[in-house]
Parts: C-alpha cells; structure tokens; sequence
C-alpha cells in the first residue's frame, strides 16, 4: 500500500522543529556543552532544510519509493522530506540551490559540525574538527545563520 505524505503539513512542524532546536542549542552552547549544542544545531539545520524542500517539493527530484514497513511505501521525496537524512543534505541543498544559494555552504558547516560530535563514537567519522574552539565557532555561526533565517520568515 502506498501512501501519501502531506509535505505542507510537514513543513509547517519541521519550521517548529528548528525554532526549538535552535533555542536549544543556544542553552547548551552558552554552557559549554558544545557536543550537545553540535547536536541540536544539526537537528535545527535538517528541520529547516526540511522546512525549505517542503515549500519547494517540485524541486526535489528523487524518483522511487521507500518502504518503510511491511507493505506500506511512501514517494521518496516525500520520504526525504519528512527525515531529510544526514548522508542526502548536500544533495538537496544542492537541488534547492535556485531558491537560495546558501544551502550548501550553511549543509557544509553542518555536516562539519556532524564530523565534530561524531568524533570517537561514528564508526563514519572522518574527524576534521578536532579543536573544541573550533567547533564552537562552527556551531556559533551555524546557529546565528539559521536563526537569521528563521527570522526572516
């Protein structure tokens, strides 16, 4: 069986979503907790590129479906646009590049970010951020970035 994802609906939670990552992220980074804050920032940025594919669906070109239990198959890009997996960012930021051209370098920082908390405990983990200040400027500007965004709704 087959059904249907209301991708508007999606959006309107996932926009939600971002705006208390977003806020959540700001608590542990202002207590040091970077790899809690490297954490919620990713979810804000996958909520709010989620946000963005949902308003631009016609844009997300991935054909097939996924099954995503016994009989039940869902349209992938629907699919990708409720979960918007971490490994598919760039490929949809890179298809909603048209609607804003920074995307891909704002998917960039996050999956820096994602190299960040990984690190030591992903067994995919490639590790280029390994300075803590580092990272909290990575997730210092992610988040500014997003919220600036966000704020502009």
């Amino acid at each position: 069986m087959r059904i249907h994802l209301d991708v508007n609906e999606i959006g309107e939670a996932k926009l939600i979503e971002c705006k208390a990552e977003l806020e959540l992220a700001k608590i542990l980074l202002k207590s040091g907790l970077l790899r809690g804050a490297a954490v919620k920032v990713i979810q804000a940025w996958r909520a709010y590129l989620s946000y963005i594919a949902s308003l631009n669906a016609n844009l997300i070109r991935i054909n097939g479906v996924r099954r995503v239990s016994g009989s039940i198959e869902v349209d992938a890009g629907e699919f990708i646009i409720a979960t918007m997996p971490i490994k598919l960012m760039m490929r949809v930021s890179e298809m909603l590049r048209s609607v804003d051209p920074e995307l891909m370098e704002l998917t960039a920082l996050a999956l820096l970010t994602y190299e960040y908390w990984c690190a030591n405990s992903c067994s995919d983990s490639t590790g280029r951020v390994i300075d803590d200040e580092l990272a909290k400027g990575i997730i210092a500007k992610l988040l500014s970035r997003i919220e600036r965004k966000i704020n502009s709704i």
